[in-house]
């Protein structure tokens, strides 16, 4: 059994640079998510640096957009388990201060909603 992070949007995602193996997957819809799945990364986050590599990868996604959403997942793949969200979160991306924030709990879901902040 291996914890995998899965990321999903309401546009498509490519594949990031860096440490974070980010791998193309074809998991289509999984309960509890509002989009199919794009990405998976094998054995999760659990580094603050990767944590801190996540987050820029969500950034550099949504940079082209005025709005979209993201949403990612901590979840146990096993073919014991279905794989199912059991707690879901919101934030939005502007809201996000520290990198330990995308530090999901297994079972857990962020939807993450880029939206034009006024000033």
């Amino acid at each position: 059994m291996t914890n995998y992070y899965y990321l999903a949007s309401d546009k498509i995602m490519r594949l990031g640079n860096g440490s974070v193996d980010f791998t193309e997957t074809h998991a289509g819809v999984i309960p509890g998510f509002d989009y199919p799945i794009q990405l998976e990364i094998y054995n999760g986050i659990e580094k603050e640096r990767e944590s801190r590599e996540l987050l820029q990868y969500i950034r550099n996604h949504t940079a082209p957009y005025k709005a979209c959403t993201m949403q990612v997942a901590n979840l146990l793949n096993s073919n014991k388990v279905e794989l199912r969200v059991q707690k879901k979160h919101k934030l939005l991306l502007h809201e996000i201060i520290d990198p330990k924030q995308l530090l999901l709990q297994e079972g857990h879901l962020l939807t993450i909603e880029k939206v034009p902040v006024t000033q």
